[in-house]
Protein backbone atom coordinates (compact mmCIF):
# COMPACT_ATOMS: atom_id res chain seq x y z
CA UNK A 1 0.00 0.00 0.00
CA UNK A 2 2.86 2.55 0.61
CA UNK A 3 3.84 2.29 -2.96
CA UNK A 4 0.10 2.99 -4.13
CA UNK A 5 0.06 5.87 -1.58
CA UNK A 6 3.45 7.14 -2.24
CA UNK A 7 3.25 6.79 -6.66
CA UNK A 8 -0.12 8.47 -6.78
CA UNK A 9 1.51 11.46 -4.59
CA UNK A 10 5.08 11.49 -6.70
CA UNK A 11 3.01 10.94 -10.00
CA UNK A 12 -0.33 11.73 -10.55
CA UNK A 13 -0.91 14.44 -8.18
CA UNK A 14 2.73 15.68 -9.33
CA UNK A 15 1.26 15.46 -12.83
CA UNK A 16 -2.10 17.50 -12.07
CA UNK A 17 -0.50 20.38 -10.25
CA UNK A 18 3.33 20.85 -11.33
CA UNK A 19 5.78 21.97 -9.24
CA UNK A 20 3.92 24.48 -7.10
CA UNK A 21 1.92 23.40 -3.90
CA UNK A 22 0.15 26.56 -2.38
CA UNK A 23 -1.79 26.74 0.63
CA UNK A 24 -5.38 26.08 0.13
CA UNK A 25 -8.11 29.15 0.23
CA UNK A 26 -11.52 28.66 1.03
CA UNK A 27 -13.46 27.32 -1.76
CA UNK A 28 -16.51 29.40 -1.03
CA UNK A 29 -14.85 32.23 -3.14
CA UNK A 30 -16.19 31.52 -6.26
CA UNK A 31 -14.07 32.95 -9.06
CA UNK A 32 -16.33 34.82 -11.45
CA UNK A 33 -14.08 34.93 -14.74
CA UNK A 34 -15.16 31.03 -16.36
CA UNK A 35 -11.95 31.11 -18.19
CA UNK A 36 -9.84 30.35 -15.57
CA UNK A 37 -11.31 26.88 -15.34
CA UNK A 38 -8.51 25.49 -16.47
CA UNK A 39 -4.52 26.00 -16.32
CA UNK A 40 -1.88 24.45 -16.68
CA UNK A 41 1.68 23.36 -15.52
CA UNK A 42 5.32 23.36 -15.97
CA UNK A 43 4.83 20.36 -18.20
CA UNK A 44 1.95 21.69 -20.45
CA UNK A 45 -0.85 19.55 -18.93
CA UNK A 46 -3.94 21.04 -18.02
CA UNK A 47 -5.36 21.22 -14.32
CA UNK A 48 -9.10 22.10 -13.78
CA UNK A 49 -9.02 25.32 -11.83
CA UNK A 50 -12.02 25.98 -9.22
CA UNK A 51 -14.20 28.39 -11.56
CA UNK A 52 -15.04 24.88 -13.53
CA UNK A 53 -17.34 24.44 -10.34
CA UNK A 54 -20.62 26.44 -9.18
CA UNK A 55 -20.97 26.28 -5.69
CA UNK A 56 -24.53 24.98 -4.63
CA UNK A 57 -24.08 25.30 -0.34
CA UNK A 58 -21.79 24.75 2.85
CA UNK A 59 -22.31 21.08 3.81
CA UNK A 60 -20.01 20.26 6.43
CA UNK A 61 -17.62 22.13 8.77
CA UNK A 62 -15.01 21.66 11.41
CA UNK A 63 -11.75 22.32 12.61
CA UNK A 64 -9.96 21.00 9.07
CA UNK A 65 -12.41 23.77 6.55
CA UNK A 66 -15.47 23.42 4.67
CA UNK A 67 -16.99 21.04 2.42
CA UNK A 68 -19.26 22.20 -0.20
CA UNK A 69 -22.15 20.77 -2.42
CA UNK A 70 -21.16 21.99 -5.82
CA UNK A 71 -21.94 21.39 -9.48
CA UNK A 72 -19.54 20.57 -12.11
CA UNK A 73 -19.69 22.99 -15.11
CA UNK A 74 -18.25 21.02 -17.54
CA UNK A 75 -20.82 17.90 -16.87
CA UNK A 76 -23.50 19.14 -14.76
CA UNK A 77 -22.73 16.56 -11.82
CA UNK A 78 -22.66 16.92 -8.02
CA UNK A 79 -19.67 16.53 -6.08
CA UNK A 80 -18.32 17.99 -2.96
CA UNK A 81 -15.45 20.20 -2.00
CA UNK A 82 -13.10 20.03 0.26
CA UNK A 83 -11.09 23.15 1.52
CA UNK A 84 -8.44 23.48 4.60
CA UNK A 85 -9.33 26.27 6.60
CA UNK A 86 -6.29 28.13 6.95
CA UNK A 87 -5.31 28.77 3.48
CA UNK A 88 -1.80 30.52 4.65
CA UNK A 89 -0.53 27.33 6.33
CA UNK A 90 1.84 24.94 4.26
CA UNK A 91 0.69 21.82 6.59
CA UNK A 92 -2.99 22.76 5.61
CA UNK A 93 -1.99 22.23 1.50
CA UNK A 94 0.17 19.31 2.91
CA UNK A 95 -2.57 17.28 4.66
CA UNK A 96 -5.01 17.24 1.84
CA UNK A 97 -2.52 16.18 -0.92
CA UNK A 98 -1.80 13.69 1.95
CA UNK A 99 -5.98 12.96 2.03
CA UNK A 100 -5.92 12.97 -1.74
CA UNK A 101 -3.43 10.22 -1.42
CA UNK A 102 -4.97 7.80 0.72
CA UNK A 103 -8.50 8.20 -1.34
CA UNK A 104 -6.64 7.23 -4.17
CA UNK A 105 -4.75 4.03 -2.31
CA UNK A 106 -8.77 3.00 -1.74
CA UNK A 107 -9.76 3.71 -5.88
CA UNK A 108 -12.47 0.87 -6.02
CA UNK A 109 -13.57 0.30 -2.97
CA UNK A 110 -16.79 0.73 -3.49
CA UNK A 111 -17.44 1.79 0.40
CA UNK A 112 -15.27 4.89 0.43
CA UNK A 113 -16.24 8.20 -1.12
CA UNK A 114 -13.97 8.37 -4.58
CA UNK A 115 -11.75 11.28 -4.98
CA UNK A 116 -12.45 12.95 -8.71
CA UNK A 117 -9.57 15.41 -8.88
CA UNK A 118 -7.49 17.89 -7.08
CA UNK A 119 -7.85 21.50 -8.70
CA UNK A 120 -6.53 25.00 -8.41
CA UNK A 121 -8.27 28.18 -7.32
CA UNK A 122 -6.68 31.09 -9.00
CA UNK A 123 -4.54 32.32 -5.92
CA UNK A 124 -3.26 28.57 -6.40
CA UNK A 125 -4.76 27.08 -3.41
CA UNK A 126 -6.06 23.46 -3.75
CA UNK A 127 -9.29 21.67 -3.15
CA UNK A 128 -10.23 17.90 -3.25
CA UNK A 129 -13.39 17.24 -5.55
CA UNK A 130 -15.18 14.02 -4.29
CA UNK A 131 -18.08 12.49 -5.48
CA UNK A 132 -21.27 13.17 -3.64
CA UNK A 133 -22.07 11.23 -1.49
CA UNK A 134 -25.63 12.64 0.70
CA UNK A 135 -26.70 12.91 3.89
CA UNK A 136 -24.54 11.50 6.78
CA UNK A 137 -25.67 8.57 8.88
CA UNK A 138 -25.60 10.69 11.42
CA UNK A 139 -28.07 12.65 9.96
CA UNK A 140 -30.37 9.43 8.88
CA UNK A 141 -30.22 8.39 13.00
CA UNK A 142 -30.98 11.82 14.36
CA UNK A 143 -33.37 12.31 11.63
CA UNK A 144 -35.25 8.66 12.42
CA UNK A 145 -34.91 9.54 16.01
CA UNK A 146 -37.02 12.69 15.48
CA UNK A 147 -39.71 11.48 13.56
CA UNK A 148 -40.18 7.74 14.63
CA UNK A 149 -38.52 7.82 18.24
CA UNK A 150 -37.36 4.18 17.20
CA UNK A 151 -33.91 3.26 16.12
CA UNK A 152 -33.05 1.08 13.27
CA UNK A 153 -34.25 -2.61 13.18
CA UNK A 154 -31.72 -5.68 13.19
CA UNK A 155 -32.05 -6.70 9.66
CA UNK A 156 -31.08 -3.11 8.79
CA UNK A 157 -28.50 -3.14 11.22
CA UNK A 158 -26.98 -5.86 9.90
CA UNK A 159 -27.18 -4.42 6.01
CA UNK A 160 -25.31 -1.60 6.85
CA UNK A 161 -22.80 -2.97 8.99
CA UNK A 162 -22.55 -5.64 6.09
CA UNK A 163 -21.40 -2.57 3.90
CA UNK A 164 -19.26 -0.86 6.77
CA UNK A 165 -16.96 -4.10 7.73
CA UNK A 166 -16.25 -4.97 3.90
CA UNK A 167 -15.63 -0.94 3.38
CA UNK A 168 -12.73 -1.28 6.65
CA UNK A 169 -11.42 -4.69 5.70
CA UNK A 170 -10.77 -3.15 2.14
CA UNK A 171 -9.38 -0.14 3.83
CA UNK A 172 -6.87 -2.29 6.20
CA UNK A 173 -6.56 -4.47 2.98
CA UNK A 174 -4.19 -1.97 1.51
CA UNK A 175 -2.84 -1.02 4.52
CA UNK A 176 -5.09 1.80 5.57
CA UNK A 177 -5.97 2.75 9.15
CA UNK A 178 -9.05 5.40 9.01
CA UNK A 179 -8.58 6.39 12.52
CA UNK A 180 -12.31 8.57 12.85
CA UNK A 181 -15.15 6.25 12.06
CA UNK A 182 -18.22 7.47 13.28
CA UNK A 183 -21.97 8.27 12.09
CA UNK A 184 -21.06 11.55 10.98
CA UNK A 185 -17.76 9.80 8.40
CA UNK A 186 -20.32 7.60 6.68
CA UNK A 187 -22.66 9.15 4.19
CA UNK A 188 -25.83 7.52 2.36
CA UNK A 189 -26.68 7.71 -0.99
CA UNK A 190 -29.19 9.65 -2.17
CA UNK A 191 -30.59 7.29 -4.28
CA UNK A 192 -28.85 4.14 -4.18
CA UNK A 193 -28.76 4.18 -0.49
CA UNK A 194 -25.60 2.68 -0.04
CA UNK A 195 -23.17 3.68 2.17
CA UNK A 196 -19.36 5.27 1.78
CA UNK A 197 -16.64 6.31 4.64
CA UNK A 198 -15.45 9.83 4.21
CA UNK A 199 -13.15 12.07 5.44
CA UNK A 200 -9.31 10.62 5.38
CA UNK A 201 -7.91 13.27 7.33
CA UNK A 202 -7.07 11.01 10.43
CA UNK A 203 -6.25 8.33 8.25
CA UNK A 204 -2.52 6.73 7.98
CA UNK A 205 -0.70 4.08 6.38
CA UNK A 206 0.23 1.33 8.15
CA UNK A 207 3.92 1.59 6.34
CA UNK A 208 4.38 4.99 8.44
CA UNK A 209 5.83 5.05 11.44
CA UNK A 210 4.22 5.48 14.76
CA UNK A 211 2.71 8.77 15.34
CA UNK A 212 3.28 11.05 18.25
CA UNK A 213 1.53 9.95 21.36
CA UNK A 214 -1.78 11.99 20.96
CA UNK A 215 -5.19 11.61 21.28
CA UNK A 216 -7.16 11.98 18.08
CA UNK A 217 -10.02 10.83 16.73
CA UNK A 218 -14.03 11.71 18.38
CA UNK A 219 -14.68 11.09 21.85
CA UNK A 220 -17.79 7.84 21.92
CA UNK A 221 -16.09 6.02 18.97
CA UNK A 222 -12.51 6.06 20.45
CA UNK A 223 -10.73 2.83 21.34
CA UNK A 224 -9.39 2.17 24.77
CA UNK A 225 -5.99 1.67 23.91
CA UNK A 226 -6.09 4.82 21.66
CA UNK A 227 -7.82 6.96 25.04
CA UNK A 228 -4.57 5.51 26.65
CA UNK A 229 -2.47 6.91 23.98
CA UNK A 230 -0.80 3.83 22.90
CA UNK A 231 1.80 4.18 20.13
CA UNK A 232 1.04 1.39 18.78
CA UNK A 233 -2.34 1.96 17.17
CA UNK A 234 -3.34 -0.21 14.69
CA UNK A 235 -6.50 -1.40 12.63
CA UNK A 236 -8.21 -2.48 15.68
CA UNK A 237 -9.08 1.14 16.68
CA UNK A 238 -11.51 1.05 13.63
CA UNK A 239 -12.95 -2.12 14.57
CA UNK A 240 -13.88 -0.77 18.08
CA UNK A 241 -15.39 2.23 16.19
CA UNK A 242 -17.80 -0.06 14.00
CA UNK A 243 -18.63 -1.55 17.31
CA UNK A 244 -19.82 1.51 18.72
CA UNK A 245 -21.53 2.23 15.78
CA UNK A 246 -23.83 -1.25 15.54
CA UNK A 247 -24.81 -0.58 18.56
CA UNK A 248 -25.70 3.02 18.00
CA UNK A 249 -27.98 1.81 15.50
CA UNK A 250 -29.57 -0.97 17.36
CA UNK A 251 -30.28 1.02 20.24
CA UNK A 252 -30.66 4.33 19.11
CA UNK A 253 -28.03 6.09 21.15
CA UNK A 254 -24.60 6.63 21.28
CA UNK A 255 -22.75 3.50 23.74
CA UNK A 256 -20.24 6.27 25.31
CA UNK A 257 -21.33 10.11 25.99
CA UNK A 258 -19.05 11.11 28.20
CA UNK A 259 -17.11 14.55 27.78
CA UNK A 260 -13.31 13.28 28.37
CA UNK A 261 -11.44 10.62 27.53
CA UNK A 262 -11.07 9.86 31.59
CA UNK A 263 -15.00 9.57 32.06
CA UNK A 264 -15.03 7.40 28.75
CA UNK A 265 -12.24 5.11 29.37
CA UNK A 266 -14.21 4.38 33.04
CA UNK A 267 -17.40 3.86 31.08
CA UNK A 268 -16.10 1.32 28.60
CA UNK A 269 -14.22 -0.73 31.83
CA UNK A 270 -18.09 -0.57 33.66
CA UNK A 271 -19.61 -1.36 30.67
CA UNK A 272 -17.24 -4.62 29.59
CA UNK A 273 -16.89 -5.41 32.98
CA UNK A 274 -13.47 -6.90 34.86
CA UNK A 275 -12.56 -10.41 33.43
CA UNK A 276 -11.59 -13.14 36.38
CA UNK A 277 -7.81 -13.14 35.05
CA UNK A 278 -7.80 -9.49 35.97
CA UNK A 279 -9.29 -9.64 39.41
CA UNK A 280 -6.76 -12.06 40.50
CA UNK A 281 -3.80 -9.23 39.27
CA UNK A 282 -3.08 -7.49 42.57
CA UNK A 283 -4.80 -4.52 41.32
CA UNK A 284 -7.45 -4.13 44.00
CA UNK A 285 -10.37 -4.73 42.17
CA UNK A 286 -12.71 -7.54 42.18
CA UNK A 287 -14.32 -9.54 39.25
CA UNK A 288 -17.37 -7.31 37.49
CA UNK A 289 -19.74 -9.01 34.91
CA UNK A 290 -20.09 -7.30 31.60
CA UNK A 291 -23.12 -5.06 30.81
CA UNK A 292 -22.77 -5.03 27.59
CA UNK A 293 -25.92 -7.62 26.76
CA UNK A 294 -28.04 -4.81 29.37
CA UNK A 295 -27.22 -2.01 27.00
CA UNK A 296 -27.81 -3.81 23.97
CA UNK A 297 -31.39 -5.97 25.05
CA UNK A 298 -32.07 -9.51 23.01
CA UNK A 299 -35.35 -7.51 21.81
CA UNK A 300 -32.95 -5.32 20.04
CA UNK A 301 -30.38 -7.80 19.08
CA UNK A 302 -30.39 -11.23 18.81
CA UNK A 303 -27.82 -13.94 20.27
CA UNK A 304 -25.70 -14.34 16.53
CA UNK A 305 -25.70 -10.34 15.96
CA UNK A 306 -25.06 -9.75 19.91
CA UNK A 307 -21.56 -12.46 18.93
CA UNK A 308 -20.69 -9.22 15.98
CA UNK A 309 -20.97 -6.97 18.31
CA UNK A 310 -18.98 -8.51 21.33
CA UNK A 311 -16.41 -9.16 18.92
CA UNK A 312 -16.09 -5.97 17.73
CA UNK A 313 -15.55 -4.26 21.30
CA UNK A 314 -13.09 -6.50 23.03
CA UNK A 315 -11.66 -4.08 25.48
CA UNK A 316 -8.20 -5.83 24.11
CA UNK A 317 -6.91 -5.13 20.87
CA UNK A 318 -5.58 -8.06 20.01
CA UNK A 319 -9.11 -10.00 20.99
CA UNK A 320 -11.19 -8.23 18.78
CA UNK A 321 -12.44 -9.06 15.30
CA UNK A 322 -11.31 -8.86 12.19
CA UNK A 323 -12.99 -6.74 9.85
CA UNK A 324 -12.92 -10.17 7.50
CA UNK A 325 -13.57 -12.47 10.07
CA UNK A 326 -16.62 -10.71 11.10
CA UNK A 327 -17.94 -10.69 8.00
CA UNK A 328 -18.32 -14.51 8.08
CA UNK A 329 -19.66 -15.16 11.36
CA UNK A 330 -23.51 -16.70 11.30
CA UNK A 331 -25.10 -13.13 11.71
CA UNK A 332 -24.33 -12.40 8.44
CA UNK A 333 -25.40 -15.59 6.17
CA UNK A 334 -28.52 -13.53 5.11
CA UNK A 335 -27.66 -10.34 3.58
CA UNK A 336 -30.07 -9.82 1.02
CA UNK A 337 -30.01 -6.23 -0.05
CA UNK A 338 -27.60 -3.74 1.29
CA UNK A 339 -29.96 -0.42 1.14
CA UNK A 340 -30.88 1.64 4.13
CA UNK A 341 -34.66 1.57 4.23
Amino acid sequence: MAASVASFAQGELGRRLGARSAAPEDASSEPSAAGAATARNDRGDRICGLAAFKRIKKIGEGAYGTVLKARDRRTGEVVAIKSARDGSSEAAAAALLREAALLAACAGNTAVVALREVVRSESGGLHLVMDFGGPSLHDIISERRRRHDRPFTESEARRMMAQLLAGVGSMHARGIIHRDLKPGNVLVGENDRRLKICDLGLARSTAEPPLDVQLEGTLGYIAPEALMCQKDCAEPVDIWALGCIMAELVSGEMLFQEDDEYTQLASIVVLLGIRDQVSQMSLGVSEQPSKLREKVPEERLSPAGFDVLRGLLEYDPKDRLTAAVAQMMPWFEDKQDFRVP
